[in-house]
């Protein structure tokens, strides 16, 4: 048998030849395995050809390679919701930070590290420094694979310990008792918000849900909300989208009390319409603001802060109003999986069987209960 020029190691019970690859633009060598010596001088040709290349001396910066990496590769076939949401952490917590304007043949694990420590000390959360991570460690093994970099240490970074955030002081549960419930309804009666906290306390819609229900979705009639879209006020090019799970598609049956509120409301509208002319913006909106277009979160948010105010509570937001619509049906019925369906929830620890599938049929006679409930609270 020929001898060869290069060593043999033995790694995990295999044998493999083993070159240590030396070059002036390596700031340390590189040591290179293959279990043939083809494959060996394969991988010793075609490091060698990068480090020719200058891949080493390359100009670009790693906040601007990550950039164009997010829009031309990584975000390609993404939801716009995961867009923004990864942009979002790219210029809050990459951008701004030294490790931006590191160039990319110089970055290394270290700085990676370093970098991830001083967010930690700025008091990044632990979730977002996870989610952030998995952004950062594609981006590295990709410049890996273009030769942009010689080596993937994405692999041996250590997430720093965060500090957990610490909670805001408020009200045990995010549902409302029954009192505080009719003492927001009592509040809000009369008010332009009426039939609004009317609709979320009865159907638990999402916040993206509500806000984006059109008067095609509700059935009158019979009394049937269809909910088949939601908005993104953040997604300024198309804020309206499909509901992020199969199961957020959903019929949710509403009490008759809350029908023929709907139906005033929808009155009340059209007079606006016709009032303010072409400066309302007719999207057939069923909750718009003042001039026909989307609602704003904020002037939601502004209006239920108002409300918790006047009823004694600290803060109030519309996944409350979820939580309640979820714990008043579950106090009556205590069937788990009618309340799944009707929230349109698809987390698998919530309940054992989220597929179980219940006819509109059934859930329409649990309703009866929410109009019970809305008789008691005029009471």
């Amino acid at each position: 048998m020929p001898r060869t020029k290069y060593r043999k190691k033995i790694k995990n019970g295999t044998t493999y030849y083993f070159y240590r690859l030396r070059h002036k633009n390596l700031r340390t060598p590189r040591d290179l395995y293959g279990r043939t010596v083809t494959e060996l001088e394969d991988k010793i040709r075609r490091f060698k050809n990068e480090l020719d290349r200058g891949v080493t001396s390359e100009k670009a910066y790693f906040g601007d390679y990550m950039k164009k990496w997010l829009d031309d590769v990584h975000l390609n076939n993404k939801k716009q919701a995961t867009k923004t949401k990864y942009k979002g952490l790219f210029e809050r917590y990459v951008l701004p930070y030294p490790v931006a304007n590191i160039q990319l043949k110089d970055l290394t694990a270290l700085d990676i590290q370093e970098h991830y420590s001083k967010l930690v000390s700025d008091g990044i959360s632990k979730p977002t420094l996870k989610t952030l991570s998995v952004v950062i460690n594609p981006c590295i093994r990709y410049a890996f694979t273009q030769g942009k970099i010689l080596t993937d240490f994405s692999r041996s970074i250590v997430l720093p310990e965060a500090k957990k955030k610490q909670e805001k002081s408020r009200r045990a549960s995010q549902a409302l008792s029954l009192d505080m419930e009719n003492a927001l309804i009592k509040a809000c009666a009369g008010t332009k918000w009426e039939v609004f906290i009317l609709t979320d306390l009865n159907s638990g819609l999402r916040r993206g849900e509500i806000m984006a229900l059109t008067w095609d979705d509700i059935d009158l009639e019979k009394g049937i909300i269809d909910v088949n879209k939601t908005y993104d006020q953040r997604n300024k090019d198309q804020p309206i989208g499909p509901p992020k799970t199969e199961n957020s598609i959903r019929q949710v049956p509403i009490p008759r009390f809350l029908v023929e509120k709907l139906k005033q409301h929808k009155v009340e509208q059209n007079k606006r319409r016709l009032l303010l002319s072409n400066k309302y913006k007719n999207l057939n909106l069923v909750f718009p603001n003042d001039f026909g277009n989307y609602m704003a979160a904020t002037t939601v948010g502004r209006a239920l802060i108002d409300f918790a105010k006047e009823i004694g509570l600290e803060s109030l937001n519309l996944h409350d109003f979820r939580d309640t619509y979820a714990t008043r049906l579950y106090e009556k019925t205590k069937d788990i999986k009618m309340v799944q369906s009707l929230l349109g929830h698809s987390d698998i620890a919530t309940t054992a069987n989220i597929y179980t599938h219940v006819s509109l049929e059934e859930q329409s006679k649990y309703v009866q209960i929410l109009d019970e409930k809305a008789q008691k609270a005029n009471e």
